[in-house]
């Protein structure tokens, strides 16, 4: 708490400063909270809009709907090297971030436009299909480089504590989308209307690019991570920014970023499919209105508050033996889940407890050891690979966890939660490399001070 305050209260003493610049963290995360914003609101109402206003079944705008994911696989990759290759005044991931956010407000008044005419009886679908297109392109567009910003703006040792403050802005921007996105979606002569809601959206993604633009100067940042790794002895192949050669693994390297990349798939597979199904065990099963918010609220409420003592647990532990601690904690919360039974439905609030602590240990870590192993130059590539791995999990999971469930009912989702959280803990334990030494985390602590302009 002493550290947190630090980092907030004005520095009027040098000796006084914190070690880490929670500031820039919150600034260079601007973007990933507009993509955040964008991403909630599109997972909630697009579906709503196939299904109620276009007249698509369950299969057609199933289908519609993996289309982002499809467009994610393919481009995030070229994205992620494309920002890597960048340079000039702005920096390497700004550009990317403005294109792909002026692209995604217009695509996404245009998906207003033919919404709003397809509630009012027209036939609208093919102009608003190519709109969806259009917008999710070009927000994908940055989704790496917006995360390679912690790469780029921090030292190795601190991008752990970056990342957990990168996922409190994404946490922030999906309260901020539930708390007034979702009451701007109104009721009219028995039709629901988006437009209020998207026009918000559209708005509150600008807004926060533009606050990126002015309070961030991404070569300054850089520049300043840079001088940090001279001052501190960090200076190796993989940060030394005169090098311009790509990243060449070796085997060992290799094998430890499959390891992370095949745990990152497992977390998020055992995540987003509990998550998927969530509502039909609720119901189905335990035999709860659906209405029951208490223990989904909880858990999603504690994972995120969990989420700086957990990088303050990584400074201790390392982030290996952190993913280890989260993913056992993940394996017992999702778990034990299974064992309520509709007489004690109560006993879900103990398992999310668990699983909330958990998750965050492992949630924050992956993506920084998948960039350690990466050049400094290279963060949006091994930054598009973690993505690549999320993706991947939330276009085989919904399946996957159905199988399961047809099996042996929706109670067993708790053990499919289980047993991927459980291989990624033997991923993890695999990795060799992508670990930062706690030692050297609270050494460059002590050292690093922060008179950012």
């Amino acid at each position: 708490m002493k550290d947190l305050l630090a980092g907030i209260l004005p520095k009027n003493d040098p000796a006084d400063r914190a070690p880490f610049s929670w500031s820039r963290a919150v600034r260079v995360s601007l973007p990933f909270f507009a993509l955040t914003l964008f991403w909630q609101s599109y997972d909630y109402t697009v579906p709503l809009m196939l299904s109620e206003h276009f007249k698509l079944g369950t299969i057609r705008y199933a289908a519609v709907m993996s289309v982002d994911n499809v467009i994610a696989l393919i481009f995030l990759p070229l994205f992620g090297i494309l920002s890597d290759r960048l340079g000039g005044r702005l920096g390497r991931r700004t550009p990317l971030i403005l294109l792909g956010t002026a692209g995604g407000v217009i695509g996404l008044l245009f998906m207003r436009l033919f919404d709003g005419r397809a509630a009012a009886g027209e036939s609208a679908f093919f102009g608003f299909f190519l709109a969806l297109l259009f917008t999710v392109f070009f927000m994908s567009l940055f989704r790496a480089p917006s995360a390679a910003l912690i790469a780029d703006c921090f030292v190795r040792p601190q991008r752990t504590r970056a990342n957990a403050i990168l996922n409190l802005m994404g946490a922030l921007a999906s309260v901020v989308f539930g708390l007034v996105g979702r009451k701007l979606i109104r009721e009219r002569y028995g039709v629901t209307l988006f437009t209020d809601c998207m026009l918000f959206v559209a708005v509150g993604v600008a807004a926060a690019v533009l606050a990126y633009l002015a309070l961030v100067r991404e070569n300054r940042c850089v520049a300043k991570a840079e001088e940090l790794n001279r001052a501190l002895g960090l200076v190796d192949e993989k940060t030394d920014p005169s090098d311009r050669t790509r990243t060449r693994l070796t085997g060992g390297e290799r094998k430890s970023l499959a390891c992370i990349l095949m745990a990152t798939f497992c977390v998020y597979t055992a995540y987003n499919g509990f998550n998927t199904h969530y509502t039909n065990y609720l119901v189905r099963y335990l035999r709860q209105p659906a209405s029951w918010m208490g223990p989904y609220l909880l858990e999603v409420i504690l994972a995120t508050l969990m989420m700086l003592p957990a990088a303050f647990v990584t400074s201790r532990l390392g982030r290996k033996k952190s993913s280890l601690v989260g993913s056992a904690l993940c394996v017992l919360g999702y778990s034990g889940a299974s064992l309520v039974t509709p007489r004690w439905p109560q006993l879900l609030y103990l398992w999310f407890v668990i699983a909330a602590v958990g998750f965050p240990l492992i949630g924050i870590n992956l993506g920084p050891m998948v960039l350690e192993l990466g050049k400094d130059r290279d963060s949006g590539r091994f930054m598009s690979y973690y993505y690549v791995a999320t993706t991947a999990a939330q276009i085989v999971t919904p399946t996957l966890a159905g199988l399961f469930i047809n099996a042996g009912g929706y109670r067993v989702i708790g053990v499919y939660g289980g047993f991927f959280n459980l291989l990624a803990f033997l991923c993890c334990l695999l990795a060799r490399h992508g670990d930062v030494k706690p030692e050297l985390a609270a050494a460059v602590e002590d050292a690093l001070t922060d008179d950012d302009p």
